[in-house]
């Protein structure tokens, strides 16, 4: 019998299917589970996904148990999915419940080759980011504004494998939060160091990407 969690409503599941049966390939999701209640839930969530179509599989790892994969999706916040692997750049910290299981699908549906296609003047200034660049995107699941720049900034990780794109729930990591002194959502935070508060449109964020300088 399928596992079932509690975050995928019958008529939301319908709706997930109809999505996945748009994907045109295999899409892997990779998840690094702790021993705690948040993760044991991710688990329930990921394999509840996963049972709505056939090329969605699913691997399941403990922290240490590949470490390059730990550095990968950063296994110091867990729970910590990436979607498509084997080196996932599309990686959700925490649950993506609320309002971002709307970016988790659409996560998917780039990595299974089925997300609308992006016009060619976007295309080009994706590519022109140039330096590796770690991307958080905190929010909190019931942010009116963070699933949309969850949604722009894992595409671009997506198009761009200069580009990481962490999605994380700011309410389960709160010594991550005060040590960035994050005092509101949607915020962007690019490799740690410099901040970008608020909403942006794809062609925002592309423009801050290609021209940050560490």
């Amino acid at each position: 019998m399928t596992e079932k969690s509690p975050l995928i409503a019958p008529t939301l599941a319908e709706q997930l299917k109809a999505l996945f049966a748009r994907l045109q390939s295999e899409v892997e999701l990779i998840a690094i589970l702790g021993d705690d209640p948040k993760s044991r839930e991710m688990g329930s969530f990921l394999r509840h996904i996963t049972s709505l179509s056939p090329l969605l599989r699913l691997r399941l790892l403990a922290p240490g148990e590949d470490a390059v994969l730990d550095g990968q999706l950063d296994a110091s916040l867990l729970p910590a999915t990436g979607v498509g692997g084997p080196l996932p750049r599309m990686i959700f910290h925490g649950i993506p419940g609320g309002k971002e299981i709307t970016a988790f699908a659409a996560a998917i549906l780039n990595a299974g080759g089925a997300a609308k296609a992006l016009d060619k003047y976007t295309l080009r200034d994706i590519e022109k980011i140039g330096s590796h660049l770690e991307v958080q995107t905190f929010v909190s699941l019931s942010c009116q504004h963070c699933c949309q720049l969850v949604i722009h900034a894992q595409r671009i990780a997506w198009e761009n494998p200069s580009v990481t794109a962490h999605m994380i729930d700011a309410n389960l990591y709160p010594e991550l939060v005060k040590r960035l002194r994050l005092e509101r959502v949607p915020l962007t935070v690019v490799n740690e160091k410099k901040q970008f508060p608020g909403g942006k449109t794809m062609a925002e964020l592309t423009t801050i990407l290609a021209k940050y300088r560490n």
